[in-house]
């Protein structure tokens, strides 16, 4: 009879553990749930005029890839780096070594099509600059200078070939 006690009430304290847990598991399922619908919220939308733009861009001739590393300070608050190697990966870093939060950075395959090409991985608060789509937009490039178009303000950002 003891036996049989010992038995009911370890199922009983079996189930109510079970109980916590599984009620714990679907909490968490809603909060990741949230993160998630969070972080697609902050990429910025692609304007039709930044569209419009790239679609035009993409149809002209190729430009060569630009090897190496640039740096440009667009404005005081903003510092940008971008290092391509020869295969087409880069990375496009904001504010790099700033250790706070308006570090991000870009970083893909080079996919040249036209004066344009896609960043196909975007973290950090490049995510408030890069629209979701990763299309950029390249007004102009030669040895010493390329240009980028910037996705909010269509104001160029210019890079100086570092090395």
């Amino acid at each position: 009879m003891i036996r049989f006690i010992q038995f009911l009430l370890a199922c009983s304290v079996l189930a109510g553990v079970g109980y916590f847990i599984l009620h714990d598991v679907d909490q968490a399922q809603e909060e990741k749930h949230e993160k998630y619908q969070f972080l697609s919220v902050m990429y910025k939308p692609e304007s039709d005029e930044y569209r419009n733009l790239y679609e035009f861009h993409a149809t002209l001739d190729d430009v060569p890839m630009p090897v190496g590393t640039w740096e440009s300070q667009h404005d005081p608050e903003f510092h940008y780096l971008l290092k391509v190697n020869s295969n087409g990966g880069f990375v496009l870093s904001i504010n790099p070594h700033a250790n706070d939060h308006s570090e991000g950075a870009v970083t893909g395959a080079l996919k040249i099509t036209g004066k344009a090409f896609k960043a196909h991985h975007v973290v950090g608060t490049a995510k408030h600059f890069i629209p979701k789509s990763g299309h950029l937009v390249v007004k102009s490039f030669s040895d010493k200078e390329l240009q980028i178009v910037h996705p909010q303000s269509m104001k160029p950002i210019i890079f100086t070939f570092v090395g």
